[in-house]
């Protein structure tokens, strides 16, 4: 919860001692924001506003990672366990489903189209379990997966990494490519990837050696002072509460153990740059000295914004990642605001996704147990297919590449 007071001042505050009492605003007061006090009489500096943003925005972003870690601490057990249990019944009907129709390719009853029928979507079904390394699936794909089946899956690869290398080459150029050819989707991003870190690489190096080559400008000039005054306050807080809670220099025991706890805090945010921490603990340790910290200048307080820049910078960076992990274990998408109803109801989908998919398997299952339910069911499968792959070749996009790519494990 941001850390917001307001302080009344002192009749006898010294601020406006070149004015005379009788042009001080009233009523005067100071604001106390995470620790820092801020003079708020008048129009505050374009300093002061920077700083209280930055304030505002770490304290915002911190309660949304705090939020969001809470969260999907509480839901990630439970939903993983359904998950993973739902996976592994759709492995066992899937198996089942693979071992049925290797007994019924086995028999007599068939035609040669219909037995062609049912040996490509015993292979396909096979294909959706080989990463598992399941020794029964090895020997059913051995029975079964001739050279021109492998051939027929390198150069359903190839096509799949040629439309790959199309999409990214409208990206980054033709030249991305450096003349490799690919045999696999993931071999094109892998080689874009490389790209890209090469190009940065490469931009990086160039404004090294033209940097190297000038004098510094006076902007840069500035941003090193900058952040030599940056650090310079962040030592200069530091220093001021490890003197106050040092705990070499307590007599008593017990708050010589508190002590220790809490200058173990202080190291830490000091060790990770987190000014707003610091701050905040000036403020609950009563180390704020109102005379001093409302004078700060604003080129003080310019160099501490630096600080808070980095510290928020970081946390948002922070909260990308565990939006990636929300959408990588949730399927909730990591653009959109976060709300909990709305990871509760991606969750359920993920659920509800996997138990339709046991229970179509389930009913298939029981529908080819028939000689005559079975080949009307090989037709439907087979119609069905041929319009998905029709769909399928018409919308390609880089999410059905990736996609394809995580399929494959």
């Amino acid at each position: 919860m941001p850390v917001s007071y307001i302080l009344e001042m002192p009749d006898t505050s010294n601020l406006f001692a070149d004015f005379g009492p009788e042009f001080a605003p009233k009523p005067a007061r100071l604001e106390v924001v995470a620790g820092l006090v801020i003079a708020n009489m008048g129009k505050p500096t374009a300093a002061q506003k920077r700083f209280n943003k930055l304030i505002a925005s770490i304290e915002a972003a911190r309660a949304e990672s705090e939020t969001l870690r809470r969260v999907v601490d509480a839901q990630r057990p439970a939903h993983h366990q359904l998950m993973h249990q739902l996976s592994t019944e759709i492995f066992q009907l899937r198996k089942r489903m693979a071992v049925f129709l290797d007994q019924r390719l086995q028999a007599k009853s068939l035609t040669a189209n219909q037995k062609q029928q049912a040996t490509r979507i015993l292979l396909s079904l096979c294909d959706q379990m080989e990463h598992l390394e399941d020794k029964d699936i090895q020997v059913v794909l051995e029975r079964y997966r001739t050279p021109q089946d492998l051939a027929e899956r390198e150069r359903e690869d190839e096509l799949a990494a040629k439309k790959a290398k199309d999409f990214m080459e409208g990206y980054l150029g033709k030249g991305f490519t450096g003349g490799q050819d690919f045999k696999s989707p993931e071999d094109v991003l892998k080689a874009a990837i490389e790209h890209a870190r090469a190009q940065e690489a490469a931009r990086e190096a160039k404004r090294g050696a033209r940097k190297a080559k000038r004098a510094p400008t006076a902007r840069e000039q500035a941003e090193t002072h900058a952040q030599l005054n940056a650090q310079s306050a962040l030592r200069t807080i530091y220093r001021q509460l490890a003197s106050a809670l040092h705990p070499d220099r307590e007599v008593d025991a017990a708050e010589r153990v508190r002590k220790t706890a809490l200058m173990s805090e202080v190291n830490a945010a000091y060790e990770r740059k987190d000014l707003n921490a610091l701050l905040r603990m000036q403020l609950q340790f009563e180390q704020v000295d109102s005379s001093k910290l409302a004078a700060l200048s604003d080129e003080k307080l310019q160099a501490m914004c630096l600080l808070l820049a980095e510290q928020h910078k970081a946390l948002l960076e922070d909260i990308q990642s565990q939006r990636m992990e929300l959408a990588h274990d949730f399927g909730y998408a990591p653009h959109v605001r976060f709300r909990e109803d709305d990871l509760l109801e991606a969750m359920l989908y993920q659920q509800q996704s996997l138990k339709d998919e046991a229970a179509f398997m389930r009913e298939d299952l029981g529908d080819v147990q028939d000689d005559k339910a079975f080949k009307a069911w090989l037709k439907e499968q087979t119609r069905v297919t041929k319009a998905a792959q029709r769909e399928a070749d018409m919308t390609m996009s880089m999410d059905d590449i990736v996609f394809e790519m995580m399929r494959r494990g």
